[in-house]
């Protein structure tokens, strides 16, 4: 039997540091460069499969840090809504958003909405209880530190560090890498779907960059749905989705360059950017059970 890799990275060093390029001011930036420290979970699952393979899982934060230093706007309205927890029923679903609401929360941080953020936090808390990863918030009072810090950006971003490693050390702790996976993939598909919204319609270059950067991600995400040990057919539909999305980038005549990451955007078209979005939303509302 293989033992396939994956590495859980929670935050690259110096990254964190981005998002304050997309805003109007900097000054935060230092210290909360300061605060940051890179971590690094590499694990192993045990897989049927015949070759050895590595899965690289960026954090939710590290994507819309990413995002916001190109020029992401925040748009009101646009999350999934905190108090959708009691929709969701399965295990997977449960999972699943628990990584949506990490990229919302994080989202919101990033966009001075502290208030909006502790409502996430909270909705992760309850789906963590659900799921068995009450350890996290269990191990330090990170939510009534949130709260007290409300209004110090260094500060929140510091704890939300903290709250994503912890998230990290719980899975490897407890050998439940494929939950790793799953949650990655919520949190992957909220934030496209998000950055794709704004893409959509704009000549923004540099944001549309950054989210084909983020499409090399489909193979791991496609390779993380397949190693889940109790496939349903949440499970497959899903899988079979991002399957499709990766199939039409892949069909895309001249945007991929001569290596594995190097592709050329200028090819892409506007309406290649609104396909993007319409596969990406539809996964993204059925995870979520959101309205059309």
């Amino acid at each position: 039997m293989i033992r396939k890799s994956i590495v859980l990275l929670s935050i690259a060093l110096g990254i964190i540091t981005l998002w304050s390029c997309g805003s109007e001011a900097g000054t935060e930036q230092q210290s909360v460069e300061d605060n940051q420290e890179a971590v690094v979970e590499e694990v192993q699952v045990e897989t049927e499969d015949t070759e050895e393979a590595d899965f690289i899982i960026p954090s939710a934060l590290q994507i819309h840090t990413i995002f916001k230093s190109s020029g992401l706007k925040y748009i009101d309205g646009i999350t999934n809504a905190p108090d959708n927890t009691s929709k969701y029923l399965s295990k997977f679903e449960k999972l699943l958003n628990f990584g949506v609401y990490s990229a919302d929360m994080f989202y919101c941080v990033l966009n001075d909405q502290t208030q909006l953020s502790t409502q996430y936090l909270k909705s992760i808390r309850t789906l963590s209880d659900e799921t068995g990863m009450s350890g996290i918030f269990n191990s330090a009072p990170i939510l009534e530190r949130f709260e007290a810090n409300i209004g110090n950006k260094d500060s929140v971003i510091s704890i939300m560090l903290e709250f994503q490693e912890k998230t990290d050390v719980l899975i490897a702790e407890n050998n439940e890498e494929h939950t790793a996976m799953v949650i990655f993939t919520g949190a992957w598909l909220e934030g496209m779907y998000i950055g794709l919204d704004a893409a959509r319609n704009s000549d923004n270059e540099m944001l549309r960059e950054r989210l084909i950067e983020q499409m090399t991600i489909l193979p791991n995400l496609i390779k993380g749905l397949d190693i889940q040990p109790n496939k349903n057919d949440q499970t497959k539909d899903l899988q079979a989705k991002i399957v499709a999305l990766s199939d039409y980038f892949g069909s895309i005549e001249g945007l991929k360059g001569e290596d594995e990451y190097s592709y050329d955007v200028s090819v892409l078209e506007t309406s290649h950017f609104q396909e993007f979005y319409k596969q990406v939303s539809a996964m993204r509302n059925e995870i979520t059970k959101s309205k059309v």
